[in-house]
């Protein structure tokens, strides 16, 4: 049967409309490259068309591909990187308002090589920047990979990580943080003041969560730890390239994000640094109907100072309303009990995280020490139901901080009490008001003094040591960070009649560049 002239217009029209949607998808699916793996429980998508290296991240969840990041299954321009070389900032997404995007020097687009899906840019300060997501089981670990190209000038760089989290259909994500409990709005984490925890949760609900996030912070060698971790709004810290300030009173359970930041360092020409963090499935927080779900330090490293605070948080969780005691116990290397706190009442409403922070302060007069923290969760009848250990130590070897004068000798005293007056008359009239910095260098040891003969508290102190670029360098001073080529110590607060040692063997180096020490109102370079 002949069709009439009303029919052949309508099957053209439908023909018309099959052919831009075939056409639209082909040009959809061409925008971005996939990289998935479902033994591992992986799936990653990067743009490769405009914000170019942006992207989203997803996990398999009871047989189902659920969101970890927001537009998952397809690339995002909000989660994104920015690139920070000397206060300019280069970012792959048009969102960052004051960020200069890198789509125009793209050098590699994004590849997928074995289980990684890469990509590379050349900016024009000649620092080659590489993005890589590689899957591994349960896990995305994002490299960022910058080399200085320059042969003629040093840089500083660093990066910036900006993850529009979203889980499953919340976009608001609830961000766990170890040793202070669920988050609902914005805060800033610091390494020198309060960044120390080494992983971080997101939930799709707040109650009884089905899908969760994890965030690695420090798994060894794996990993890098940032200076900076952000729990943020979305819509706001979007639209900045580097620099957000984060307010307590924003709540982002409209829509939240974490930013990660790993600070500028100098890179050398022909310098290589390798940034490494982990984002993929994790498991609840809550594993137990009522449990103790994590105890934390205020020193990640779990090495302390004589004289120091330890300062313990104890995250209490519970899927019931519950009151019950909280008890924490800490015993030294021959198991003697030191210290015992009991928290009682301790209430917890269905489905809360609770943290309680307990205070040990490092007695003054000890030299080596292992200590146990044990955290015991009893019930309203005083039966425990739940407990948790950790350990922390200290080692004055590795401290490096001493007092100048040592405890009185009193049979000497009263043998030589004239000389050693006369000699402490003489050293406190020549050194008062005097602070000294002084560098030693013996074959490979080094040890940078610093002496408060001053009768001023000296705050916000820093140690900074200059060495040479490529040293092999072995640091024996607790608590030290290399940061290209410096090693930086904070110091804190220096007493008066108190110093710091900074220790470290480097070998095949015979240049000393001067140590310089830096306070709150004043500096002094070394002898």
């Amino acid at each position: 049967m002949p069709l009439n002239k009303l029919q052949i217009l309508a099957l053209a029209a439908v023909l018309t409309i099959l052919t831009l949607s075939t056409i639209t998808f082909a040009q959809t699916a061409s925008c971005y490259t996939e990289l998935k793996d479902e033994g591992k429980g992986m799936d990653a998508v990067m743009e490769n068309c405009k914000n170019i290296g942006t992207f989203s991240v997803g996990g398999l969840y009871n047989g189902q591909w659920q969101k970890l990041t927001y537009y998952y299954p397809q690339p995002w321009k909000g989660t994104y990187l920015t690139i920070n070389v000397g206060g300019r900032y280069y970012t792959n997404s048009v969102e960052a308002k004051d960020g200069i995007l890198m789509d125009q020097y793209v050098t590699q687009a994004p590849t997928v090589v074995g289980n990684k899906l890469s990509v590379k840019w050349m900016l024009p300060e000649q620092i080659e920047v590489e993005e890589a997501l590689e899957l591994i089981q349960n896990d995305t670990l994002l490299h960022i990979i910058i080399k200085n190209q320059n042969q003629l000038q040093e840089f500083n760089v660093g990066a910036r990580i900006l993850l529009d989290t979203m889980l499953g259909d919340n976009d608001g994500a609830p961000i766990y943080v170890p040793g202070e409990g669920l988050r609902e709005s914005e805060n800033t984490y610091q390494q020198a003041k309060n960044l120390n925890f080494r992983y971080w949760k997101a939930f799709n609900k707040i109650d009884s969560p089905t899908i969760v996030a994890t965030g690695i912070l420090d798994e060894g060698a794996k990993t890098t730890y940032p200076d900076t971790l952000q729990i943020a709004d979305w819509k706001k810290s979007v639209v900045t390239a580097w620099e957000y300030k984060t307010d307590e009173q924003t709540s982002i359970l409209g829509d939240s994000a974490v930013l990660l930041y790993f600070g500028t360092e100098i890179l050398n020409p022909g310098s290589v640094r390798e940034i490494i963090t982990g984002y993929g499935s994790g498991e609840p927080v809550l594993t137990k109907i009522t449990e103790i779900t994590e105890i934390v330090l205020n020193n990640m490293t779990g090495q302390y100072c004589m004289g120091e605070d330890a300062r313990i948080k104890v995250d209490t969780g519970s899927r019931i309303s519950f009151n019950g005691s909280l008890q924490v116990e800490i015993t030294d290397k021959l198991n003697q009990l030191v210290y015992q706190r009991t928290t009682p009442a301790l209430g917890m409403d269905a489905e809360t995280v609770k943290t309680t922070e307990y205070i040990f302060p490092v007695p003054e007069n000890i030299k080596d020490e292992n200590y146990t923290v044990t955290a015991k969760l009893l019930n309203q009848e005083g039966k425990e139901i739940d407990e948790r250990t950790t350990n922390f130590s200290v080692n004055a070897a590795r401290c490096g901080v001493t007092e100048q004068t040592q405890g009185p000798n009193w049979l000497l005293i009263a043998l030589l009490v004239l000389i050693i007056l006369a000699i402490l008359a003489l050293i406190a009239f020549r050194n008062k008001g005097e602070l000294r910095v002084t560098k030693i260098k013996d074959g490979e040891e080094v040890v940078v003094t610093v002496y408060n003969n001053s009768e001023k508290t000296l705050k916000k102190a820093v140690l900074e040591d200059r060495i040479v670029e490529g040293s092999e360098v072995d640091i024996k001073t607790l608590n030290v960070k290399r940061r290209g080529t410096r090693l930086h110590l904070d110091v804190g607060t220096l007493k008066p009649g108190k110093r710091i040692t900074l220790e470290y063997k480097v070998k095949n180096v015979n240049v000393v560049p001067k140590a310089v020490f830096r306070w709150e109102g004043g500096e002094k370079s070394s002898k």
